[in-house]
């Protein structure tokens, strides 16, 4: 394959950069508690973390409750950002009482109570911020939930530490982990402890039967984006929601936007028939483009991957087919023209063998490429 010219080459390496940068974009997310969010406040971490089980997955809609083997399996829902249709929370009702096991994670979102009233749970968020002025992480505001009971989940965890939390109120559900006797609901929102504040210990996570199945109530989802799972025992405490179960739903169906590309391969990942016909077409383009490349040049096969419309708008200096395609399609009449006017003193007939020679040469080289 000959060496494409300088310019041309420069385009080549931009449009590779520029779909490289258009995948990265497409793949990952900045949005808080994104499962694609790599950065302090994403939770990168816990989808690798349930990426672990073989059976598990994140879905972005509420139909894989439907199908999925409710028995031992586990879906963690984190601050949904809006609410959960009537069906839909039907669906994760019907989930909950074949036995499958729902934590919702919250702490000041209005669409998680409603779903809590849905799914026939008796917890629910209060909604007020709870603070600590005495056991904390780095302040009053992050405070640490020492009392814990000892449960499946909680297995070899002796606290959790919290992140703007609030607490939840039990109602008929067990609490299992609660702050410290010092904590209080910031009532009048006043930063500090006011009239009207009450110390004590405050649920920060529930669990509660509901036919087959649990509800978990955790006051803050905070616990598992990546910058506080590595306090203590937040990871493990998430790893213990997982592993206690054969299967984990990361529900994302009501967390924002998603980046197109995980949402693509997710939904790949769970349907075979795409897998095979993403991969059919997959290959039927590299195919193309490398009988193209053998063929004829890298711009060709440039050329069969963008449309027309789109390479017109290049800079001509970046975009030129024209000297790979006035060598690629020379004729005899052209070859003896350039050669009478560069060598007038050649004879018809070393102009002719000239001609012979270049023509039988360019099949050569187009093999060799």
């Amino acid at each position: 394959m000959r060496t494409p010219p300088v310019p041309r080459l420069v385009l080549y390496v931009l449009i590779c950069f520029l779909i490289g940068t258009v995948i990265f974009a497409a793949s990952t997310s900045t949005a808080s508690f994104g499962a694609y969010n790599s950065q302090w406040d994403g939770t990168s971490e816990l989808r690798e973390l349930v990426d672990e089980r073989s059976d598990s997955r994140i879905v972005f809609d509420t139909t894989p409750y439907e199908t999925a083997n409710a028995t031992n399996t586990v879906s963690v829902i984190l601050v949904p950002t809006e609410p959960y249709s009537a069906n839909e929370s039907q669906r994760l009702r019907n989930f909950v009482e074949r036995g499958g096991t729902v934590v919702i994670a919250d702490d000041f979102g209005p669409h998680s109570n409603p779903l809590l009233t849905a799914i026939g749970a008796d917890a629910r968020f209060s909604r007020l911020q709870l603070r600590d002025e005495q056991e904390y992480y780095r302040g009053p505001s992050l405070p640490l939930a020492p009392n814990v009971t000892t449960t499946p989940y909680t297995q070899s965890v002796s606290q959790l530490t919290l992140n703007g939390a609030t607490a939840v109120e039990p109602g008929n559900a067990t609490p299992i982990v609660t702050s410290s006797e010092l904590a209080y609901l910031d009532r009048n929102a006043t930063g500090n402890l006011s009239a009207g504040d009450e110390l004590g210990a405050y649920p920060v996570v529930t669990v509660e039967s509901i036919e087959d199945g649990q509800v978990i109530t955790l006051s803050d989802p905070s616990i598992f984006i990546n910058s506080m799972l590595a306090q203590p025992d937040n990871r493990l405490f998430a790893t213990q929601l997982v592993t206690t179960h054969d299967r984990a739903l990361l529900d994302y169906s009501h967390a924002g936007t998603q980046p197109p590309l995980a949402q693509a391969l997710v939904l790949l990942r769970a349907s075979p028939l795409l897998q095979v016909g993403g991969g059919l077409a997959t290959l039927g383009v590299w195919l193309l483009v490398w009988r193209r490349i053998r063929v004829g040049t890298m711009s060709d096969a440039l050329e069969t991957l963008l449309p027309v419309r789109a390479l017109s708008l290049l800079p001509q200096w970046l975009w030129d087919r024209s000297e790979s395609t006035q060598s690629h399609y020379l004729d005899a009449e052209t070859l003896r023209t350039a050669v009478h006017e560069e060598y007038p003193e050649l004879g018809e007939t070393q102009v002719q063998q000239v001609i012979t020679a270049v023509l039988s040469e360019r099949p050569r080289d187009e093999q060799d490429e």
